[in-house]
Parts: structure tokens; sequence; C-alpha cells
């Protein structure tokens, strides 16, 4: 029996899967209602939902499954659970221009990009800048989810420059892509 229908399985999971971890954010992340066993359930939730970015690749490239549709949906997988994940942390704080203004930057330059992907005469392979962004996104979010049960000044502050990186490797890469798809195809 084939596996090659994993990958694409795991990445399809992880789409659904942000929207409960953004559950988990909203219902566990709250200070009012913190309890130390469940303060750990969002970070912990988040970890396993990131790490099937790295299995759904690995198992592509192990099973020989890479496809043109794991291709288009991992980032896609990836941008989803960010997005959720960023506007759940900002609902908690309050909708704070702290938060609120990086999560903006990379909700929109996301979406602005998968829009471009959409097209079918233009073809944008993800860049290394992309891969940094999505990261620094990961670490930044993770970090700041691992501060609810472990509430360390220095953890938020790490936390929330790597979220204000990635919002800069956003518009920046965002501004490449950009340029990409408006530059006449080459003979």
């Amino acid at each position: 029996m084939s596996l090659k229908w994993l990958p694409n399985a795991l990445t399809i999971a992880r789409c659904g899967l942000a929207v409960v971890v953004g559950w988990f954010i909203l219902e566990f992340g709250r200070t009012d209602q913190l309890v130390l066993n469940n303060a750990w359930l969002p970070f912990g939730v988040f970890v396993l939902v990131a790490a099937t970015d790295f299995l759904d690749g690995y198992a592509a490239r192990k099973l020989d499954a890479a496809s043109a549709f794991g291709a288009f949906l991992d980032p896609l997988a990836d941008k989803l659970l960010i997005a959720v994940c960023l506007l759940a942390i900002s609902s908690l704080a309050g909708w704070s221009w702290l938060l609120l203004g990086p999560t903006l930057a990379i909700v929109i330059r996301d979406v602005y990009v998968t829009m471009i992907r959409l097209r079918p005469t233009v073809s944008l392979p993800v860049t290394r800048l992309a891969k940094w962004k999505t990261a620094f996104e990961m670490i930044g979010v993770g970090g700041y989810l691992l501060g609810f049960p472990l509430p360390l000044a220095l953890l938020e502050t790490a936390s929330i420059t790597l979220i204000y990186l990635a919002a800069g490797l956003s518009l920046y890469t965002g501004l490449l892509y950009l340029r990409a798809s408006s530059a006449p195809p080459r003979p």
C-alpha cells in the first residue's frame, strides 16, 4: 500500500488544526483563567501542529510524493496557522497595536502573495527570505505562547521582537513578490 497521500494529508490537517490552535489560545491563554496545567495547552498544541510542517516535507521527500498541490498548499497551511495564532494573541492583548500592527502586516502580505500565486500566469517560488520569515513567525508565536506558563519579560520581549522581524520580512518579501509578478515573462 502506497503512503504517497500522507504528506498532503498532514498539510490539510494543519489547515484544519490551525483553528483548533486558535481556540486553545483564546480558551486557555486568558491570564485571569490561567491554571498552570492549562497554560501549557496553547503552546503544546501549537508545537504539535507546527511540527506537521516538518513532517509533511520529510514524508514528501522520503516517499517521493512531492506534488504541485502540496507545493501550493504547504505555505498556505503555514500562513493560516500563523494568521490564526497572531489574531488570537492580538485578541488576548486587547487588540493593542503592539501586536496588531505586525499581525496585520503579516496577514495582509500573506493574503496578497496567495492571491498572486493563484494567477495561472505567475510562478512565484518560495524565497529563502520567506522561509526565514516563516521561521521567525513560528519561533515568535511559540515563544509568546510559552510565556503563558512561563511569564518571563525577556521571553515576551524576544518573542515580540521575532514577530516584528517577521513582519518586516513580510513587507520586504511582499515587495519582492510584487516586483517578480509584475515583471514581463522571460522568453
